[in-house]
């Protein structure tokens, strides 16, 4: 069993080498390393063709700046392994997880990873532990990861090669939420999943630079609407339509916290009043709503934000952002 793990890389010259010799150092020796230079401006491309002169295991590739979508895409091309595992340049992973992985990776197609969110110098934060799903099937897994109410990131999962390559699995370009059509079509796909549940193998780095701190008006609006046009392309949406509404509405409330934390006065009512426009027009009044696949915050907001109504959470947004500070 070989992993192809592959990096995408864009100015992380401060925690690059700690992620590369995370994948150097594995107890398990079958392996290659592809790092993806995503047009990085730092020091980052050059660690990443000096890993790749040192070591014939370290395959570097250097494109103009696309987003981590494309990176890992070209990542895929690239791969020769059984089993692709992705990883981002600011995070690393435990000495032990390729073998941990490999005989659940042998077993079946997608195995999902336990994550812990830690500080840079290693402190946690949280623990994101996708095997607390294991029991779910497949179906349950899918929608709740259309939603967002289980994490989708790529890095929560490494999956058979083939199954990317049969089916012509990408990422999209999307700013945030790359991973989203990604994972529906991975575990759509899979016909057997396993959960990494020894221990936390993945150690996601929480820090100001990080995607995830990012703040955008709108980070799921598009993403449900590339979901939605993929289902009604492949003739899926009649068995997902439910879902996709739970996504669109999930999205909303998402989209209407960050126009609270970005605007004011004027401004902000006429960015509520466009976001909540899009919404009405968008969604599907002639299915129902899947709301067991939707987080219990996003839930409590179906009934004013299906009615064209912002202010309940605009109300909750405040009192979360005086309670933070």
């Amino acid at each position: 069993m070989k992993f192809s793990v592959i990096v995408p890389v864009y100015n992380a010259e401060k925690y690059l080498e700690k992620c590369i010799l995370s994948v150097i150092n594995q107890s398990y020796e079958n392996w290659e390393l592809i790092l993806v230079d995503d047009g990085s401006n730092d020091k980052s491309s050059q660690i990443v063709d000096g890993f790749a002169e040192k070591n014939e295991k370290v395959i570097a590739i250097h494109q103009q700046n696309a987003g981590p979508g494309i990176a890992r895409n070209n990542g895929i091309k690239k791969a020769t392994g059984d089993y692709v595992v992705f990883l981002d340049s600011d995070d690393y992973i435990d000495i032990d997880y390729f073998t941990l992985l490999a005989p659940k990776a042998e077993k079946v197609d997608v195995v999902f990873i336990d994550v812990l969110q830690v500080t840079s110098d290693g402190k946690t934060l949280s623990k994101e532990l996708m095997s607390e799903y294991k029991g779910w099937n497949n179906d349950r897994i899918i929608r709740s990861q259309m939603t967002g109410k289980i994490p989708w990131g790529g890095v929560r999962k490494a999956v058979r090669r083939s199954i990317l390559v049969d089916n012509d699995i990408k990422y999209t370009n999307h700013k945030v939420g790359e991973e989203a059509l990604y994972s529906f079509r991975v575990v759509h796909a899979a016909k057997f999943v396993d959960f990494l549940d020894n221990k936390p193998v993945y150690y996601y780095v929480n820090h100001e630079g990080s995607q995830s701190k990012t703040v955008m008006e709108d980070p799921w609006g598009g993403v449900v609407d590339t979901i939605a046009n993929y289902l009604k392309e492949n003739d899926l949406y009649d068995e997902y339509a439910d879902t996709v509404n739970a996504f669109a509405i999930t999205a909303a409330v998402v989209s209407i916290d960050k126009i609270n934390l970005l605007f004011s006065g004027f401004e902000k009512k006429e960015h509520l009043k466009t976001r909540i426009r899009e919404f009405i027009n968008n969604y599907d009044e002639d299915v129902n709503i899947d709301k067991e696949s939707m987080s219990i915050k996003a839930r409590i907001f179906i009934p004013f934000v299906t009615k064209g109504i912002t202010w309940p959470v605009v109300l909750s947004s405040k009192l979360k952002k005086i309670l933070v500070h």
